[in-house]
């Protein structure tokens, strides 16, 4: 599971969602985290640019939530907590970090080629369908023998049977 950071002054509202992320199989860590949780929108935005990033949003505070989101944070979980929407959120929010994190990294270095923009694409769909190479070929629009050439291209020894 993930790391998290939390930065969450209310303390009951911070050790009930460690205690909900700790159920889940998450750990709580200070440092090196996978994604954080802050009740700041304007702390949140700072933290966005290097994790996936959470802010907890009451009703009034949705609108600074929806401008942190706007500036890279993933989302908001709304405040009083709900049974379930934290361990969502932060599968949701690491997924998508996952997914879009190194996209991101990968275009600030340069234009990529159309082979590694492909390989990249097929390996993400692969990891989608759990590996399974006659789904990874359906959702991809080709034969499972053309996937299976193009794995063994991109990488001869991923490319088993």
């Amino acid at each position: 599971m993930a790391n998290i950071t939390l930065y969450i002054e209310d303390m009951v509202t911070r050790m009930t969602i460690k205690v909900m992320l700790e159920a889940e199989g998450h750990c709580i860590v200070e440092v090196d985290a996978n994604l954080a949780i802050t009740d700041d929108p304007e702390q949140a935005v700072g933290l966005a640019k290097h994790r996936a990033t959470l802010v907890l949003a009451t009703a009034a505070r949705i609108p600074e939530s929806v401008r942190a989101m706007r500036s890279g944070v993933y989302g908001y979980i709304y405040l009083p907590l709900q049974p379930g929407e934290a361990p969502l959120m932060v599968r949701r929010a690491l997924e998508w970090h996952e997914a879009h994190g190194a996209d991101e990294k990968a275009s600030e270095c340069g234009p990529q080629s159309l082979k590694a923009v492909e390989a990249r694409h097929i390996r993400e769909t692969l990891r989608r369908c759990k590996n399974n190479q006659a789904r990874a070929a359906r959702a991809l629009g080709i034969g499972r023998n053309t996937l299976w050439r193009k794995l063994k291209k991109i990488d001869p020894d991923s490319a088993i049977r």
